[in-house]
Protein backbone atom coordinates (compact mmCIF):
# COMPACT_ATOMS: atom_id res chain seq x y z
CA UNK A 1 0.00 0.00 0.00
CA UNK A 2 3.18 2.40 0.05
CA UNK A 3 4.36 4.68 -2.56
CA UNK A 4 1.04 4.88 -4.29
CA UNK A 5 0.38 8.81 -5.90
CA UNK A 6 -2.45 10.52 -7.30
CA UNK A 7 -3.14 8.90 -11.09
CA UNK A 8 -2.82 13.11 -12.29
CA UNK A 9 0.41 13.26 -10.40
CA UNK A 10 1.96 10.95 -13.09
CA UNK A 11 1.47 13.59 -15.86
CA UNK A 12 3.14 16.07 -13.84
CA UNK A 13 6.61 17.23 -16.18
CA UNK A 14 9.66 15.89 -14.04
CA UNK A 15 11.29 19.66 -13.40
CA UNK A 16 7.56 20.34 -11.80
CA UNK A 17 7.48 17.72 -9.20
CA UNK A 18 7.74 18.49 -5.74
CA UNK A 19 10.36 16.41 -3.90
CA UNK A 20 7.91 13.93 -2.29
CA UNK A 21 6.71 13.30 -5.36
CA UNK A 22 9.61 12.03 -7.03
CA UNK A 23 10.60 10.09 -4.39
CA UNK A 24 7.00 8.49 -3.33
CA UNK A 25 6.53 7.98 -7.61
CA UNK A 26 10.36 6.68 -8.00
CA UNK A 27 9.82 3.76 -4.75
CA UNK A 28 6.47 3.13 -6.07
CA UNK A 29 7.54 2.28 -9.63
CA UNK A 30 8.66 -1.41 -8.88
CA UNK A 31 6.11 -3.40 -6.87
CA UNK A 32 8.93 -6.58 -5.73
CA UNK A 33 10.54 -3.43 -4.44
CA UNK A 34 7.89 -2.96 -2.53
CA UNK A 35 7.59 -6.47 -1.71
CA UNK A 36 11.30 -7.07 -0.99
CA UNK A 37 10.99 -3.60 1.60
CA UNK A 38 8.47 -5.20 3.40
CA UNK A 39 9.63 -8.42 3.47
CA UNK A 40 13.12 -7.03 4.74
CA UNK A 41 11.64 -4.58 7.61
CA UNK A 42 9.28 -7.73 8.94
CA UNK A 43 11.83 -9.81 9.01
CA UNK A 44 14.31 -7.52 11.29
CA UNK A 45 11.14 -6.68 13.77
CA UNK A 46 10.79 -10.39 14.18
CA UNK A 47 14.74 -11.21 14.11
CA UNK A 48 14.08 -8.43 17.46
CA UNK A 49 12.23 -10.47 19.23
CA UNK A 50 14.99 -13.59 19.79
CA UNK A 51 17.94 -13.08 21.99
CA UNK A 52 20.39 -15.10 19.50
CA UNK A 53 19.58 -13.20 16.43
CA UNK A 54 18.52 -9.50 18.71
CA UNK A 55 21.78 -8.00 17.34
CA UNK A 56 22.10 -8.72 14.00
CA UNK A 57 18.43 -7.03 13.47
CA UNK A 58 19.58 -4.18 15.37
CA UNK A 59 22.57 -3.50 13.55
CA UNK A 60 20.21 -3.88 10.16
CA UNK A 61 17.62 -2.04 11.58
CA UNK A 62 20.31 1.22 12.48
CA UNK A 63 21.31 1.26 9.15
CA UNK A 64 17.85 1.18 7.59
CA UNK A 65 16.29 3.48 9.68
CA UNK A 66 19.30 5.90 9.32
CA UNK A 67 18.23 5.85 5.59
CA UNK A 68 14.73 6.27 5.78
CA UNK A 69 15.43 8.97 7.86
CA UNK A 70 17.47 10.56 5.50
CA UNK A 71 15.45 10.12 2.41
CA UNK A 72 12.47 11.42 4.56
CA UNK A 73 13.99 14.79 5.71
CA UNK A 74 15.95 15.74 2.47
CA UNK A 75 12.72 14.72 0.38
CA UNK A 76 10.32 16.41 2.97
CA UNK A 77 8.17 13.05 3.93
CA UNK A 78 6.85 15.34 6.53
CA UNK A 79 4.21 12.83 7.83
CA UNK A 80 6.89 9.76 8.14
CA UNK A 81 9.25 11.68 9.65
CA UNK A 82 8.18 11.56 13.58
CA UNK A 83 7.39 7.74 13.12
CA UNK A 84 11.23 6.93 11.49
CA UNK A 85 12.91 8.86 14.26
CA UNK A 86 11.08 7.44 17.11
CA UNK A 87 12.15 3.43 14.85
CA UNK A 88 15.61 5.10 15.34
CA UNK A 89 15.66 6.26 19.16
CA UNK A 90 14.25 2.39 19.88
CA UNK A 91 17.30 0.76 17.37
CA UNK A 92 19.81 2.75 19.66
CA UNK A 93 18.37 2.22 22.92
CA UNK A 94 18.44 -1.24 22.24
CA UNK A 95 21.87 -1.59 21.01
CA UNK A 96 23.31 0.31 24.14
CA UNK A 97 23.08 -2.64 26.03
CA UNK A 98 25.64 -4.16 23.20
CA UNK A 99 28.21 -1.49 23.01
CA UNK A 100 30.65 -3.05 25.34
CA UNK A 101 30.73 -6.31 22.89
CA UNK A 102 30.42 -4.24 19.49
CA UNK A 103 33.49 -2.37 20.55
CA UNK A 104 35.42 -5.30 21.95
CA UNK A 105 34.58 -7.15 18.52
CA UNK A 106 35.14 -4.59 15.61
CA UNK A 107 37.21 -1.94 16.76
CA UNK A 108 39.70 -4.12 19.64
CA UNK A 109 39.59 -7.59 17.49
CA UNK A 110 38.76 -6.12 14.25
CA UNK A 111 35.66 -8.34 13.72
CA UNK A 112 37.78 -11.66 14.32
CA UNK A 113 36.89 -13.67 17.60
CA UNK A 114 40.85 -13.44 18.01
CA UNK A 115 42.82 -11.05 18.03
CA UNK A 116 45.86 -13.26 16.55
CA UNK A 117 44.95 -12.95 13.16
CA UNK A 118 43.85 -9.39 12.48
CA UNK A 119 47.26 -8.29 12.65
CA UNK A 120 49.44 -8.09 9.23
CA UNK A 121 52.36 -10.43 8.99
CA UNK A 122 54.18 -8.44 6.90
CA UNK A 123 55.53 -4.64 6.31
CA UNK A 124 54.48 -4.20 2.89
CA UNK A 125 50.65 -5.13 4.17
CA UNK A 126 50.91 -2.97 7.15
CA UNK A 127 51.63 -0.06 4.94
CA UNK A 128 49.83 -0.95 1.64
CA UNK A 129 46.23 0.12 2.86
CA UNK A 130 47.53 3.67 3.94
CA UNK A 131 49.45 4.59 1.03
CA UNK A 132 46.65 3.31 -1.25
CA UNK A 133 44.09 5.15 0.64
CA UNK A 134 46.18 8.57 0.59
CA UNK A 135 46.82 8.26 -3.44
CA UNK A 136 43.20 7.32 -4.35
CA UNK A 137 41.61 10.15 -2.24
CA UNK A 138 44.14 12.69 -3.40
CA UNK A 139 44.10 11.54 -7.07
CA UNK A 140 40.21 11.73 -7.05
CA UNK A 141 40.80 15.14 -5.39
CA UNK A 142 42.80 16.69 -7.77
CA UNK A 143 40.68 15.05 -10.59
CA UNK A 144 37.20 16.47 -9.46
CA UNK A 145 39.01 20.11 -9.25
CA UNK A 146 40.01 20.02 -12.74
CA UNK A 147 36.34 18.54 -13.87
CA UNK A 148 35.07 21.05 -12.01
CA UNK A 149 37.46 23.79 -13.03
CA UNK A 150 36.66 22.56 -17.14
CA UNK A 151 33.21 21.95 -17.11
CA UNK A 152 31.14 23.77 -14.24
CA UNK A 153 29.88 27.09 -15.19
CA UNK A 154 29.53 30.22 -13.15
CA UNK A 155 27.03 29.38 -10.60
CA UNK A 156 25.34 33.13 -10.46
CA UNK A 157 24.98 32.46 -14.22
CA UNK A 158 23.99 28.96 -14.69
CA UNK A 159 20.12 27.91 -13.67
CA UNK A 160 16.85 27.92 -15.44
CA UNK A 161 14.95 31.35 -16.13
CA UNK A 162 11.19 31.81 -17.14
CA UNK A 163 10.47 33.94 -19.74
CA UNK A 164 8.19 36.67 -19.09
CA UNK A 165 8.31 38.90 -22.33
CA UNK A 166 10.68 39.25 -25.25
CA UNK A 167 10.96 43.35 -26.66
CA UNK A 168 12.01 43.43 -29.75
CA UNK A 169 13.43 46.73 -31.57
CA UNK A 170 9.91 47.66 -33.17
CA UNK A 171 7.70 45.13 -31.52
CA UNK A 172 6.84 43.25 -27.92
CA UNK A 173 5.30 39.53 -27.30
CA UNK A 174 4.68 37.40 -24.82
CA UNK A 175 5.57 33.81 -25.24
CA UNK A 176 2.64 31.78 -23.41
CA UNK A 177 4.21 28.15 -23.27
CA UNK A 178 7.71 26.35 -23.60
CA UNK A 179 8.38 23.17 -25.75
CA UNK A 180 9.97 21.39 -22.20
CA UNK A 181 6.91 22.19 -19.17
CA UNK A 182 4.43 24.18 -19.33
CA UNK A 183 6.39 27.91 -19.15
CA UNK A 184 8.50 29.26 -21.75
CA UNK A 185 12.18 28.78 -20.29
CA UNK A 186 15.81 29.52 -20.96
CA UNK A 187 18.37 27.29 -19.55
CA UNK A 188 21.77 27.75 -18.76
CA UNK A 189 23.49 24.84 -18.44
CA UNK A 190 27.22 23.73 -17.50
CA UNK A 191 29.87 22.57 -20.32
CA UNK A 192 28.96 26.16 -21.83
CA UNK A 193 25.36 24.86 -23.46
CA UNK A 194 21.97 27.06 -23.28
CA UNK A 195 18.80 26.01 -24.43
CA UNK A 196 15.77 27.82 -25.27
CA UNK A 197 12.38 26.72 -24.48
CA UNK A 198 9.57 29.15 -26.59
CA UNK A 199 5.93 27.97 -27.76
CA UNK A 200 6.26 24.26 -29.47
CA UNK A 201 10.33 24.60 -30.49
CA UNK A 202 13.44 23.50 -28.84
CA UNK A 203 16.78 25.91 -29.50
CA UNK A 204 20.13 24.36 -28.43
CA UNK A 205 23.45 26.52 -28.62
CA UNK A 206 26.43 27.72 -26.86
CA UNK A 207 27.23 30.57 -24.65
CA UNK A 208 30.34 32.30 -23.49
CA UNK A 209 31.01 34.76 -20.19
CA UNK A 210 33.54 37.27 -20.30
CA UNK A 211 33.30 39.34 -17.60
CA UNK A 212 30.24 40.65 -17.20
CA UNK A 213 29.25 40.10 -21.00
CA UNK A 214 27.59 37.28 -22.58
CA UNK A 215 28.04 36.21 -25.51
CA UNK A 216 25.61 32.89 -27.22
CA UNK A 217 24.51 31.71 -30.39
CA UNK A 218 21.99 28.82 -31.65
CA UNK A 219 22.14 26.41 -34.06
CA UNK A 220 19.52 27.48 -36.01
CA UNK A 221 17.49 31.81 -36.14
CA UNK A 222 14.34 31.38 -33.87
CA UNK A 223 10.68 32.52 -34.65
CA UNK A 224 11.57 35.81 -33.39
CA UNK A 225 14.86 36.29 -35.57
CA UNK A 226 17.10 35.29 -32.53
CA UNK A 227 20.11 33.29 -33.37
CA UNK A 228 23.57 35.24 -32.01
CA UNK A 229 23.52 37.95 -29.37
CA UNK A 230 25.67 39.70 -27.25
CA UNK A 231 24.86 41.27 -24.59
CA UNK A 232 24.59 41.36 -20.63
CA UNK A 233 22.72 38.96 -18.42
CA UNK A 234 21.27 39.13 -14.42
CA UNK A 235 18.49 37.56 -12.87
CA UNK A 236 15.88 39.61 -14.69
CA UNK A 237 17.06 39.89 -18.09
CA UNK A 238 19.11 39.08 -20.99
CA UNK A 239 19.77 42.33 -22.85
CA UNK A 240 21.95 43.40 -26.60
CA UNK A 241 22.44 42.97 -29.80
CA UNK A 242 20.99 40.09 -32.21
CA UNK A 243 22.56 39.21 -35.16
CA UNK A 244 24.86 42.16 -34.46
CA UNK A 245 21.86 44.21 -35.81
CA UNK A 246 18.89 45.01 -34.15
CA UNK A 247 18.33 45.24 -29.72
CA UNK A 248 16.65 42.93 -27.38
CA UNK A 249 15.69 42.55 -24.03
CA UNK A 250 14.08 39.37 -22.53
CA UNK A 251 12.80 39.72 -19.21
CA UNK A 252 13.47 36.65 -17.08
CA UNK A 253 12.51 35.33 -13.52
CA UNK A 254 15.49 32.98 -12.27
CA UNK A 255 14.01 29.98 -10.72
CA UNK A 256 15.10 29.22 -7.44
CA UNK A 257 16.50 26.21 -5.43
CA UNK A 258 13.19 26.04 -3.60
CA UNK A 259 11.34 25.34 -7.21
CA UNK A 260 14.46 24.05 -8.86
CA UNK A 261 16.32 21.98 -6.60
CA UNK A 262 17.25 19.38 -9.25
CA UNK A 263 19.52 21.58 -11.01
CA UNK A 264 20.18 23.46 -7.92
CA UNK A 265 23.23 20.84 -6.33
CA UNK A 266 26.00 23.10 -7.81
CA UNK A 267 25.51 25.43 -5.00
Amino acid sequence: MQFRIPNYSSYIYLAEMSKYQHMWSFFGRSENYNIFIGISEFLIGALVLFKRTRLIALLISLGVCLNILVLNIEFEIIFATSHIILDFAITLILLIGYRKDLYQFFIKLGGKLDSTSIKPKHKFAKIFPVVFLLVLSVGYFSFSLYIKSVYIGDPNVIGAYEIKQIQLKDSTFTPKKGKLGKLPMLFIENNNQIVLSVEDTLYIGAYLVEKENIHLGFEGATKFGLQTLKGTLDSISLTGQINDKSSIDISLERIDGKKNYINDLYK
